[in-house]
């Protein structure tokens, strides 16, 4: 039986309730500030709120970097992997922060979109995963996945985040590195995709929220995917 606790509050915070090494997983897509190419004239779907001038994406504060990345490194068990999600513009201050916390670099994933975000250079069309471990290394469950995921993002009325990532696509790392009833943590939940996949794979999940719209749309679709799974079952 999967463990199902989702948190409205602010990570920083809501972390240091998490005892160490008591994590199988970390997938996060965490915010960040973008470059002014990419969010001149945008509209998010929450309240209708636009970008701000300071780059900021939402009407939250962008938590620094440097004060998350050690929290989940300290709540991961050993020989655990974090995923962590990225443009380009700040795949580099993550990574630095990532060793310099004593993770492990591992591999970077690049998830090929079918859109892409207007740019004064060339289109973006891609976007990152940086791959961690904390510890000794620990062979994956299944192997043969490439790292290069082609990926169909949600559009229109089906994106309720500006940052939504598909569920399959996280489905797939979720089978690839962890066991059936593992435990997958999300600081930055969002919309809940990654609890969605947790739900989707029989896996146990905690996800923190500071918005509480998106927290409420969290809530909503996990509680319609445990319902859709106890119908049909999970996927691995």
């Amino acid at each position: 039986m999967v463990d199902i606790k989702l948190i409205q509050g602010d990570c920083l915070e809501k972390m240091k309730d998490i005892p160490d090494g008591s994590v199988d997983l970390v997938l996060t897509d965490p915010p960040y500030k973008l470059a002014s190419g990419g969010r001149k004239g945008t509209i998010l779907p929450t309240k209708n709120t636009p970008f701000s001038e300071s780059g900021e994406c939402f009407k939250n504060k962008t938590p620094n970097f440097a004060k998350w990345i050690p929290e989940i490194y300290r709540v991961l068990k050993t020989s655990s992997y974090a995923f962590i999600m990225t443009n380009d513009r700040n795949l580099k201050e993550i990574w630095n922060l990532c060793e310099k916390n004593n993770f492990i670099f591992c591999e970077i994933l690049v998830i090929r979109k079918n859109t892409a975000v207007p740019s004064c250079y060339f289109f973006k069309s891609c976007e990152f995963v940086l791959m961690f471990r904390k510890g000794k290394y620990k062979k994956l469950e299944k192997f043969g996945t490439k790292t290069v995921f082609d990926v169909n993002m949600p559009r229109g009325i089906d994106k309720l985040h500006p940052t939504e990532k598909p569920t399959g696509f996280i489905e797939k790392i979720l089978i690839d590195t962890t066991k059936s009833g593992g435990l997958i943590f999300d600081p930055f939940m969002g919309s809940g995709s990654t609890g969605v996949a947790c739900i989707n794979t029989n896996r146990s999940f905690i996800g923190i929220e500071l918005d509480q719209g998106y927290f409420d749309i969290a809530c909503k679709r996990i509680e319609d995917a445990q319902r859709q799974a106890a119908k049909t079952g999970p996927k691995g």
